[in-house]
């Protein structure tokens, strides 16, 4: 398998977690009262199989779901083939092939960290409405606080010694974040 190609594992991301909605609804509505709206229009960028965009639309959000992996944006089509409150579309956070200021709010739900962080942030300026706002979320593990995952985490590299994570399952500082959005966009 390819570093950062989830091609194989796009069939598996049903079972993982989904995102706290109460979270998510707390923002949404910081974003509606901020911006004066009544709904909000979003763009779940690296959208994957759809986990995020399916808690997205339990909220009451409407929008995009953008991916750049086939597979993956398959598995979400097919999650979603009943609900309409995403279009599906391929791109990445560095072209999203979404119109100008067409957004409230961007989200991306573990998987900003396989941007081109300065690429990607111009391309949410770019798509958001005056004032939008982008949200990065993650689900991290807590390898650290569990004997069984120390465990795997053994396994794992001993099986493959010389393996370099890119994975948001390992705690990513709001300094490092920050490092790499800038300051140039509202971020939630």
């Amino acid at each position: 398998m390819k570093h950062g190609d989830f091609t194989k594992l796009a069939k598996f991301y049903v079972d993982r977690p989904g995102y706290s909605l109460d979270l998510l609804e707390y923002v949404r509505d910081h974003i509606m009262s901020a911006l004066h709206l009544d709904s909000i229009v979003a763009a779940d960028v690296g959208a994957g199989t759809g986990k995020l965009t399916e808690n997205l639309a339990q909220i009451g959000v409407t929008g995009y779901a953008v991916e750049p992996n086939d597979a993956m944006r398959s598995e979400g089509i097919k999650l979603f083939e009943e609900e309409k409150a995403f279009e599906w579309l391929k791109g990445s956070a560095e072209e999203t092939n979404l119109p100008d200021n067409c957004v409230d709010w961007v989200l991306m739900g573990s998987s900003f960290h396989w941007t081109d962080a300065p690429k990607a942030i111009s391309e949410f300026e770019r798509i958001l409405k005056p004032g939008g706002f982008f949200t990065a979320i993650w689900n991290p593990r807590n390898i650290e606080s569990s004997e069984l995952h120390l465990q795997i985490e053994d396994v794992v590299y001993k099986e493959v010694p010389n393996m370099k994570r890119v994975s948001s399952g390992k705690t990513i500082t709001t300094e490092q974040m920050h490092g790499k959005i800038g300051g140039g966009i509202n971020v939630l």
